[in-house]
Parts: C-alpha cells; sequence; structure tokens
C-alpha cells in the first residue's frame, strides 16, 4: 500500500497580469483570417520568439485553432508584457476588416477561490506523479550519503520525537564490510519500502523503517532539506508503485537503496521474469550500482539460474579496482561454494557498466502537470 502525502500544494494558481497600457495592439491580420468577430473577448498567452514575442490567442470560434499573432517590436507605451504572462483583450473590427487588440484592465485583487471539482479533476494524482518520476533515486541516494542524515541530528530539539526515531534508524545501518545475508534482510526491512505489507501480516510492529522516519521529519519542519526530504519519500513510494504494478506484469520488480554507516549507498534491484507454462523456473537477477569513495563507480549484475548457477558481470571506471577484483576472484568462487553456489562465469569489464538497467523515457510534452511551479 502506498500512503498518499498531503495534496494542498496542488491547488492550481492562475497568474495576474496588470496591463497598464490603455493603447490596443493594432494586428495586421484581419479578423476574417484569425477567425474572430467585433466585441468579442478573447486570451493571449506570450510567447517567446527570436526578437520578437507572439500572442497565442484561445476564445476563437468553435472548430478553429488558436490564432498566433507576432507583435510589433515596439509594444505601446506602459503595457508591460513578457513571455509566460496571459492576458485579456477585447476585439475591435475596423471598417477595412483589420483589427485591434484592446487589453483588459485586471479587477482588483481578491481572495483565491476554491478550485472547482473539474479543475482538481484535472491535475494528476499522486499515482500518477510517482510514475513519472526516473528510476534513478537520486533524491533518496542523496540522502543517504554518509553524513547528510547524521547532520539533521542538530538541528532537532532533544525533546522531539523524531531525534530518537532518527537515532535509531542510523545506528542500525551496517558498516560495508558486515555485510551478511541477515543484515542485508533487516536492511530491506528498514528501507521502508515494504513496512506497509509487513504491518498487514503482523511482522512489522516497532519497525523502525526510513520512510516513516523522513514523515515525521517533515511534519517537524525542524530541518532545512525538506526538498531532499520530499523527493526521497516519492524515491521509495516510487519504487513502491513500481513493484506493486509488476506484480500483475510480465516481471517482478523490486528495488530499493543499500544504506550504509561508512559507505555512499548501493542502488538494489532484484528482477525475476514470470514462470510461463511449460518451462523452467526463471533466474533471478540482481543489479547493484555505487558511487564509492574508495572504488568509484561500480556497476554488478548477478543471475542466479536453477537456484545454484550463479553468472557474475562486474563494470569499473578505475582500472586498478577491476585488478583488485580479478586478483579477488578465486577467493570469491571458494566463498560461493562453502554456501552451496556455483560460479558459472565471473566476468570483469574496465568501463562504465549499463546505464539504464530500466527502461524509461521523459513523459511526452503536456503529459505531465508541475504542480509546485
Amino acid at each position: 500500500m502506498i500512503t498518499g502525502a498531503e495534496t494542498a500544494h496542488l491547488s492550481p494558481k492562475t497568474p495576474t497580469i496588470y496591463l497598464e497600457g490603455k493603447l490596443p495592439l493594432v494586428i495586421e491580420k484581419t479578423a476574417a483570417e484569425l477567425g474572430l468577430r467585433d466585441g468579442q473577448v478573447v486570451q493571449g498567452t506570450l510567447e517567446s520568439k527570436i526578437g520578437a514575442l507572439r500572442l497565442m490567442l484561445q476564445g476563437s470560434q468553435p472548430g478553429q485553432a488558436g490564432a498566433a499573432i507576432d507583435l510589433p517590436k515596439d509594444l505601446p507605451a506602459g503595457l508591460r508584457l513578457a513571455a509566460g504572462d496571459t492576458a485579456l483583450f477585447r476585439v475591435q473590427v475596423l471598417a477595412n476588416g483589420s483589427i485591434l487588440l484592446r487589453p483588459l484592465q485586471a479587477a482588483p485583487a481578491q481572495a483565491p477561490a476554491a478550485p472547482s471539482p473539474a479543475a482538481l479533476a484535472s491535475l494528476p494524482g499522486r499515482t500518477e506523479q510517482l510514475g513519472f518520476r526516473p528510476p534513478d533515486m537520486q533524491a533518496l541516494a542523496q540522502l543517504l550519503r554518509p553524513g547528510v542524515l547524521d547532520s539533521l541530528l542538530q538541528g532537532l530539539s532533544a525533546s522531539a520525537p523524531e531525534l530518537g526515531a532518527l537515532q535509531q534508524w542510523l545506528k542500525l545501518r551496517p558498516s560495508m564490510a558486515q555485510l551478511t545475508p541477515e543484515k542485508l534482510q533487516q536492511a530491506m526491512h528498514r528501507s521502508g519500502f515494504m513496512t506497509e505489507n509487513l504491518l498487514t501480516q503482523g511482522l512489522g510492529g516497532g519497525l523502525m523503517d526510513l520512510k516513516s522516519v523522513l514523515r515525521q521529519l517533515l511534519r517537524s519542519g525542524a530541518t532545512d532539506k525538506d526538498s531532499l526530504l520530499s523527493d526521497s519519500l516519492d524515491d521509495i513510494e516510487s519504487r513502491q508503485l513500481l513493484a506493486s504494478e509488476s506484480l500483475n506484469g510480465r516481471e517482478w520488480v523490486f528495488s530499493m537503496m543499500l544504506p550504509f554507516a561508512d559507505a555512499d549507498p548501493v542502488a538494489l534491484r532484484l528482477v525475476r521474469g514470470r514462470r510461463q507454462p511449460g518451462q523452467d523456473k526463471p533466474p533471478l537477477v540482481i543489479h547493484l550500482h555505487t558511487r564509492n569513495r574508495d572504488l568509484g563507480e561500480v556497476w554488478l549484475q548477478t543471475r542466479i539460474s536453477e537456484q545454484t548457477e550463479v553468472d557474475m558481470v562486474m563494470w569499473a571506471e578505475r582500472e586498478d579496482v577491476t585488478q583488485r577484483a580479478q586478483a579477488m576472484a578465486a577467493n570469491l568462487e571458494q566463498e560461493l561454494d562453502s554456501a552451496g553456489l556455483h560460479m558459472t562465469r565471473l566476468q570483469i569489464i574496465h568501463g562504465q557498466g549499463p546505464q539504464a538497467p530500466m527502461p524509461y523515457a521523459p513523459p511526452d510534452t503536456g503529459s505531465l502537470l508541475d504542480v509546485q511551479t
């Protein structure tokens, strides 16, 4: 379950443009060309054009597209317009068919009206917004770097309830050298990605998870990193949404950031295709990626098939790191053998790894509304 964040900030904002100039805009095109009539009130939006401005008119006759008018470089005195402004004009048709656009003075400022149900319905919902987030979880990666969350402790009151929650969560982070399968499982439980599911099974009581800690910090308003905290929450919930959607798709996907007390976080992504009738169980593919201060940028892709067969590919940008990995390859194979696993291949590559393990493309123009600008 993904809990919806507060959406009070989603109320639409309509800018009011005060047009001080009373002189009309003289338009060279005729009323017939623009589909306008005498006395009509139209709304125009200014767009930038090289060396000039273009006025995009709305409110023309039904069935016609909005007209585009290139404005003269010398606007009437006192008429202040800039790209992005929206203003109202009254159309005046002259005897020769040409037109004037007379700017309408803005009404006195009033308290903003409550958005209509139709306006609210047109805004993207919480789920839609999360679905547009890119897969790299950059905000969460930045938040989990050593020292970032620790610095928030200094700004919290000694009696603040969120102080104890944050301190407890920070103490539970493992060091990279101490990571074991048991600690990995605990880290996944405390990540905030699966808390709600554990609670529904009666297993999450008293669990100190990152998502709950971040919500407490945001509600307290005692930090100067609210934007980073909010974006990190969105990263967590967008990955929850992806995992929920993949349950009904062709593959199962789980993504999270592994935090460490002494190293930069590691992006973890588990992928397994759905088993088809008459076919063997699909392999489990594990993607790891980190920008480590000691090792540089490292990628690791592990494919586990038939429960015991392990195929690994490692990429590292630094040549010395690849050399160290090659020197330790025999030790890794021995450790896998002791755990009942068989190394079928280990390939170590000096260079960049896969940049986009999850397909992603920005949404088409007009499909995403920035509700915070």
